[in-house]
């Protein structure tokens, strides 16, 4: 089959595409094959196509690219937009993966403007075999070596990939052929062929070596990608059959997991249910290794223990038979106000924004006297250690750490709730009530704490 119907054929396979598209267009062969195909695929379909190129200034060269970019979009009769984006060196994961990502974000930003919900991207068969073996050499797992899909959603832009089964080489004797006819050249990059990044190597020097011992390896590796995609997905299934299984809602956390029921799982799938609930906290997936110590320490901590663990800005919490993703306010409580004062003047409530939050005086029947509180000195402040409060008449006074654990707030919780004070007396604990000494009066004031984030009175 020639080549321009292979390609024309691949991108007649694809999904139904309603209005227009674009095409990620960096002016190398790959893409520019792409916008040429692309722009023949559009019409015949009365698709206004788009062509989408990002400028990462990482180059001499770029403006150049640019040029020629806009050359072959002239010679299309299709709008070119041009994005420029400042690729950070210093990224830890790496500058391909820096510039990754800000190729996709300036992607979307184009399409927003286009008013383009999919982009066509010109990856190869001989892609798909790169991606798989970097990701093996990196340690990926089955749900990692599936590769790249040939329908992707990302930001909410669709993204299609017509030619994941096409050999490259293909797309260069066809962009050959079209460039001996219009005399259009495209683009060669020279960090293709980079051996200061990981791909570059693979192209320079491992590929080759690889195809003069087993020169089908691109349509192996891509088997393997398809039949690992396969595997990846019957496992998601299991876990979260398995997930449902042992989560609970536990607002303001989202779904909790039951220790219990998860330490009875075995290993590897309390692994994979790990991996799902972290990821639909919005997590990302951590390394091997964390995972496992993770694992270990949920494993075989104590039961009167409660467990931290910081995973990126979020941090894995255990409490009693819970185990819960606490993505608020990490400070330590001295790194937070100590105390507030202020006065009540009979206003329904007080906002106190150094507590994070608003303290309600609510007139029932009977209550704290309104008298005793108006127009007196009031301190809100965070507990300071070995506080005792009076919960009704009939009982003793009693240690807020025994009460808090009685009404199963964890500690980490008990933090953040602060404690009203008339003078030296302790009038009223958040999340616990008023000390039954205060005095009363009918009609009288029931104070309430509305913390600005309501896990403060989260009881497991």
């Amino acid at each position: 089959m020639h080549a321009s119907e292979l390609l024309s054929r691949a991108l007649d396979d694809l999904p139904p595409v309603e209005g227009s598209a674009g095409v990620a267009f960096s002016a190398g062969p790959d893409s520019a094959a792409l916008a040429v195909m692309a722009a023949e695929w559009a019409r015949r379909r009365g698709l206004r196509l788009w062509l989408f190129h990002v400028h990462h200034g990482l180059h001499q060269d770029a403006d150049a690219w640019t040029d020629r970019a806009a050359d072959l979009a002239r010679r299309l009769d299709l709008p070119l937009l041009v994005r420029r984006v400042k690729v950070d060196s210093d990224d830890p994961a790496g500058i391909e993966a820096a510039a990754r990502e800000a190729r996709y974000g300036a992607l979307a930003d184009m399409a927003a403007e286009a008013g383009v919900a999919t982009i066509l991207l010109a990856h190869h068969l001989d892609d798909q075999a790169e991606t798989v073996l970097l990701r093996l050499l990196r340690g990926a797992g089955p749900d990692g070596m599936g590769a790249m899909g040939r329908e992707t959603w990302k930001e909410g832009i669709r993204y299609l990939r017509p030619w994941l089964a096409v050999p490259r080489s293909r797309i260069l004797a066809f962009m050959q052929a079209y460039s001996a006819r219009s005399g259009f050249e495209a683009v060669l990059d020279p960090s293709n062929l980079d051996t200061r990044y990981a791909r570059g190597i693979l192209r320079a020097q491992v590929l080759p070596a690889i195809e003069r011992h087993w020169p089908g390896y691109r349509s192996t590796l891509e088997r393997f990608a398809r039949r690992s995609a396969e595997v990846a997905a019957l496992l998601k299934e299991v876990a979260q059959a398995d997930l449902e299984m042992i989560q609970e809602p536990r607002p303001p956390y989202g779904n909790a997991l039951r220790l219990s029921a998860l330490n009875r799982l075995a290993p590897a799938r309390r692994a994979m249910v790990l991996r799902l609930w972290l990821a639909g906290h919005g997590m990302a997936a951590p390394p091997e290794a964390r995972l496992r110590e993770m694992i270990r320490q949920l494993q075989d901590a104590a039961q009167d223990r409660q467990l931290l663990l910081r995973h990126g800005d979020m941090q894995v919490r255990r409490y009693r038979d819970h185990v819960i993703v606490d993505s608020r306010d990490s400070r330590p409580p001295a790194a937070r106000a100590a105390s507030v004062e202020f006065r009540w003047d009979g206003e329904p409530s007080v906002r106190l924004d150094a507590m994070e939050g608003t303290l309600l005086f609510l007139i029932e029947e009977s209550g704290i006297d309104p008298a005793w509180l108006r127009n007196t000195g009031l301190t809100m402040r965070r507990r300071r250690g070995r506080e005792r409060l009076q919960v009704s008449p009939q009982t003793p006074s009693r240690s807020l750490k025994n009460l808090y654990q009685e009404r199963g707030i964890p500690s980490w919780e008990r933090e953040r709730l602060p404690l009203l004070y008339r003078g030296d007396v302790l009038v009223y604990a958040a999340g616990l009530g008023p000390d039954a000494r205060t005095p009363r009066a009918s009609p009288g004031v029931r104070l309430e704490w509305r913390p600005d984030h309501p896990g403060a009175t989260v009881m497991f």
